[in-house]
């Protein structure tokens, strides 16, 4: 059984030298899958198939022993690695050239969301890698319930493979298919924690004022500062924030003052109509 099961992989896989790495034959365990199939999953042709047996080889798929002989299969934590990279800088690339009005902070935080693990573990349910991967039956037991980290792991090893097998450009069409081009602006604008500049939009619509902001106190060591910011429309305060710069007690100001619009309209400043 076990002997079938090698030629079976050989077909697949152009293997150059023998691994020491012992693998089981369970049939809890899937071993191998149709190319053909999963080209049309992830919507890439494959030239190096050993690339991808890679990057979907999970490594509890190496731990399993029934036998002295071996596979030569390696895990994918180092095309994970390659991959990693190379997503950052695909998604630096595309924040760098569509957000050209955001600052250097609101693009570090962007960048965070389309890299996190819950996100690119969605990414990979949507390709179906949980189908392929070669992992032991408690591994494949844990993405079913929910464990992140395998199919993300699996997805930047994914993207580590393309960059291997046609290099840069092919990942970055990868990503820009599979991530930008489907992705919702506004359900990314929904993390702009930029409460300032939010404030500021929102009262030059609706008034004929601007925010102020004035520190009423500052607490603590030089090196060690805590500062308390007031935010004020004509002279009027609507929020107070706390922050270990004037700027992020200014930024706290401003959400606090998000969640009291409001007030605007009680106190009067409304925005003036103009006379035809």
């Amino acid at each position: 059984m076990l002997e079938k099961l090698k030629r079976r992989l050989r077909k697949l896989i152009p293997f150059r030298k023998e691994s020491k790495t012992e693998i089981l034959s369970d049939d809890k365990t899937q071993f191998h899958f149709d190319f053909n199939d999963f080209q049309q999953s992830i919507h890439y042709k494959i030239i190096d198939r050993s690339y991808f047996i890679t990057a979907l080889t999970h490594r509890s798929f190496l731990k399993i022993k029934n036998s002295s002989q071996s596979i030569g299969i390696i895990s994918n934590e180092r095309l994970e690695f390659l991959g990693d990279a190379v997503l950052d800088l695909v998604v630096a690339e595309y924040l760098y050239k569509n957000f050209p009005l955001n600052e250097e902070g609101d693009l570090t935080k962007f960048r965070s969301i389309l890299v996190n693990k819950k996100f690119l573990a969605e990414r990979a349910k949507n390709l179906g890698l949980q189908n392929y991967m070669l992992a032991s039956y408690t591994a494949k037991r844990s993405i079913s319930e929910g464990y992140d980290t395998i199919l993300s792991d699996a997805y930047e090893s994914l993207i580590g493979a393309i960059f291997m097998d046609s290099g840069y450009d092919s990942a970055k069409e990868f990503l820009n298919e599979e991530i930008f081009k489907k992705l919702d602006v506004k359900w990314l604008n929904q993390f702009d924690e930029n409460h300032k500049s939010r404030f500021l939009e929102y009262v030059q619509a609706h008034t004929d004022f601007i925010p102020e902001y004035g520190v009423i106190k500052e607490e603590g060591p030089e090196h060690n500062k805590l500062f308390t910011v007031e935010v004020f429309v004509n002279k009027r305060s609507l929020g107070i924030g706390k922050g270990k710069s004037k700027k992020q007690a200014e930024q706290e100001a401003a959400k606090n003052a998000m969640n009291h619009l409001d007030i605007l309209e009680g106190m009067g400043l409304t925005k003036k109509k103009t006379v035809a």
